[in-house]
């Protein structure tokens, strides 16, 4: 389904939303549970595109919900996999997750599969062409959304709709996450695009119940 602006979010991807980025440069952000990977390409060959010219795979977090797909889509793609560099070591499966998230592989694996880890990935840099890259721990410690013109790609740090934060338990530092909320909504916003949930247009009425969760 084509957003805005080019973006299209990635129909039919099970767990974590997957965003299409198509203009200057073309790259996938998170792909959903293990097996998705042909539910994805199905959606890309029906708007036209190969997945070979695929530039990039940008993940937002660790979670199985976002990184399940990324090796099979590398794969395909034969493109990179880039993250924060904090968040790489979980990614690749060499830190451990902290609390009940470690769990989670496991938990999906009889509907889903099993999680097969990247075996290389790139750090990002600030930039990524004309998106801007702003590390927001919180949810994870090297989380990161994407930023352009008004829209806002949050991965984990806000959920659509009624736009509000992810569940408490499923938070690594409360307080970092407080502050990274401030340094996105002080953005201009136009549109908000989660992780979970429906890509939502800005609205002053859930960015002053965020001012007050900020304060």
């Amino acid at each position: 389904m084509l957003v805005t602006d080019g973006i299209h979010m990635v129909e039919g991807v099970k767990g974590a939303n997957a965003y299409l980025v198509t203009g200057s440069q073309l790259f996938l952000i998170d792909t959903g549970l293990p097996g998705q990977e042909y539910r994805i390409c199905h959606y890309l060959n029906n708007i036209g595109i190969e997945p070979t010219v695929l530039e990039g795979i940008i993940l937002t977090h660790y979670d199985v919900d976002h990184v399940g797909s990324a090796l099979k889509m590398q794969q395909i793609a034969k493109c990179p996999i880039y993250a924060h560099s904090i968040e790489i070591p979980y990614i690749l499966g060499r830190v451990k997750r902290p609390g009940i998230k470690r769990w989670l592989p496991t938990a999906t694996r009889p509907f889903y599969g099993k999680l097969n880890s990247p075996t290389e990935l790139y750090s990002l840099s600030r930039e990524l062409g004309d998106w801007e890259i702003i590390h927001t721990p919180g949810h994870t410690p090297g989380h990161i959304i994407l930023y352009r013109n008004g829209i806002a790609i949050v991965g984990d740090l806000f959920q659509g709709g009624e736009i509000r934060l992810a569940p408490t338990y499923f938070t690594w530092d409360k307080d970092k996450l407080r502050a990274s909320v401030q340094k996105v909504i002080e953005r201009p916003l136009r549109w908000i695009l989660p992780g979970h949930g429906p890509a939502t247009p800005a609205s002053s009425h859930w960015l002053d119940k965020l001012l007050t969760f900020c304060s």
